[in-house]
């Protein structure tokens, strides 16, 4: 284990950066979404795996409701 967080710095530097440039998140609910979005594609980069061909794969699936 490294020492230092820079690892975690390095990872949220994309999305400190575009909360700046586009002066903040318009409410609450925007910014949560916003996070859990970025998360998922930043679990899909760490497991070496296309955001959009996942995105796609996602979003052209059978919805499953019980």
């Amino acid at each position: 284990m490294e020492p230092t967080n820079n690892l975690s710095e390095q990872v949220i530097r994309e999305h400190v950066l575009m909360r700046k440039i586009i002066g903040a998140f318009r409410s609450q609910n925007g910014a949560e979404y916003y996070q859990y979005i970025a998360s998922v594609f930043a679990t899909w980069r760490l497991q070496g795996k296309d955001v959009y061909d996942e995105l796609k794969e996602l979003l052209y699936s059978p919805m499953n409701f019980v």
